[in-house]
Formats: structure tokens, C-alpha cells, sequence
């Protein structure tokens, strides 16, 4: 009646010691320091700006808006679409 069964682990703390270096996760764990994070997240920044530049820069020129907008946008700045008034 009590629910869940007898599986073994009869508290942790005392049988066993700290869980948390058995249980294996992506992100390393609860003590996670990989080596050279910093340069990894550089190089990992780098390659999404190296994607995306050219992506906004080729979205920019083909954007076309039929009728001008009500308020000014943000892509009135760099599109070359738009007649400034």
C-alpha cells in the first residue's frame, strides 16, 4: 500500500555514498568544469555569427513590403526596398 516497491536503495547517504558521481548526464554532472570552456564558447559564438551574417544580409535583400508600413520598422534602417519619408 505504500507504493514503489523495494528497489535496493534504502538511503543513499548511508549505503553508498553521493549519488550525484554515479548519474551521468550531457553537461557533465553537477561538478561539470570542462577544459577550456571559454575558447569552446568562442568557437561555438564564432561559427553561429559565421550562419547567421550572411543569412540576415541576403534576407535583407530580398525583403519587399507591398505597402509601406504604418509605423517605422527596424529593417527600414539597412533594407534598400524602402523609401525613407
Amino acid at each position: 500500500m505504500g507504493g514503489g516497491g523495494d528497489h535496493g536503495h534504502h538511503g543513499d547517504a548511508a549505503h553508498g555514498g553521493d549519488f550525484r558521481n554515479k548519474v551521468w548526464s550531457m553537461t557533465g554532472g553537477p561538478y561539470c568544469r570542462p577544459k577550456h570552456w571559454k575558447r569552446n564558447t568562442a568557437i561555438a559564438m564564432a561559427g553561429i555569427f559565421l550562419v547567421c551574417i550572411p543569412i540576415a544580409m541576403k534576407s535583407a535583400q530580398l525583403e519587399q513590403r507591398p505597402h509601406q508600413p504604418v509605423r517605422p520598422i527596424p529593417s527600414q534602417l539597412w533594407c534598400k526596398n524602402f523609401d525613407l519619408e
